[in-house]
């Protein structure tokens, strides 16, 4: 299995980024009511700036992909054997289906 995310995803991406309509910042600011808006504002311009998918693909396309099928959904997972002289398992896992 190999990650490749199609360009024409990318390219939809950045241009919903590049149009986001900011709210107006909250009098008391800072993360009391959600995300601080200084915060976020500075996440998309990282996606939009500096952020290199392309070289994120390279990286996790290094490792060992698979797809096993459990009830009927198609889980994707990498296993990688761990290295050093008493390795640790480590189990990750984001979301649930």
């Amino acid at each position: 299995m190999t990650i490749h995310v199609p360009q024409d995803v990318l390219d939809d991406l950045r241009e919903r980024l590049a149009r986001t309509r900011w709210p107006e910042a909250m009098p008391e600011g800072g993360w009391s009511r959600g995300v601080d808006l200084a915060y976020m504002k500075d996440l998309v311009a990282y996606w939009l700036d500096e952020y290199d998918w392309r070289a994120q693909e390279v990286r996790l396309n290094r490792l060992h992909h698979f797809k096993a099928n459990v009830d009927g959904l198609g889980i994707h997972f990498i296993r990688e054997e761990g290295k050093g002289p008493n390795p640790m398992p480590l189990f990750m896992m984001h979301g649930y289906p």
